[in-house]
């Protein structure tokens, strides 16, 4: 079952209310970056080399950017962290993905804490103003769970 709003909104950092919704909270643009060069993945994350990322966008510093079609790294300017007992979904806002771009996300599993990363696929140009609201994040209460995260990505 998800969580609502009314507690969820305690596992990100919300600037202003505008961002608590009937279930889930809205994440904002923080920063874009282009993708540029190979990465590799492997079984154990022994091999695992992410490609190097240019910076394009900073929520920040600049007012808007224009994008054109490709794909491109967003990290929003909203620090969650995941409860012991909930996993984390997040799912590109409607506007987003009637302008013709969309997000691929994660789990966000019990015990992450940080500034979630996801792709950005633009399949039309795009204008985006600092500080968007580009996806929803809801949480669910997990049962039994294997552990917490203690990947590479954590930001504590």
């Amino acid at each position: 079952m998800l969580i609502g709003a009314k507690i969820s909104k305690n596992f990100v950092k919300v600037k202003d209310n505008i961002q608590i919704q009937q279930c889930g909270i809205d994440l904002r643009v923080g920063k874009i970056y282009k993708i540029v060069g190979k990465g590799t993945i492997d079984f154990t994350n022994e091999k695992r080399k992410l490609p190097a990322y240019i910076e394009v966008f900073d929520s920040e510093k600049d007012v808007k950017i224009d994008l054109e079609p490709g794909v491109y790294i967003v990290k929003t300017a909203d620090k969650i962290k995941v409860p012991e007992n909930v996993a984390g979904f997040a799912y590109p806002r409607s506007s987003l993905l009637r302008m013709g771009a969309t997000l691929y996300t994660a789990v966000h599993d019990p015990g992450y804490e940080g500034y979630p990363a996801y792709l950005l696929h633009v399949l039309n140009p795009i204008t985006i103003y600092k500080h968007a609201r580009i996806a929803q994040i809801v949480f669910v209460e997990c049962r039994d769970v294997a552990g917490l995260y203690e990947g590479i990505y954590n930001e504590r």
